[in-house]
């Protein structure tokens, strides 16, 4: 069990994708409080 657990825990191989994920997610939420911020309603910018 300790064996299977160690080899899950060193995989990378779906490191990058969360990771880009991430920093999509951050990005979306900055763009967000940019735009409120600047006083435009989601409204505005979608319609």
């Amino acid at each position: 069990m300790f064996k299977l657990l160690s080899k899950f825990m060193n995989d990378e191989a779906g490191i990058a994708p969360v990771e880009y994920a991430l920093i999509a997610a951050i990005i979306a939420v900055v763009m967000t409080v940019a735009a409120s911020a600047a006083g435009f309603s989601l409204a505005d910018i979608v319609g």
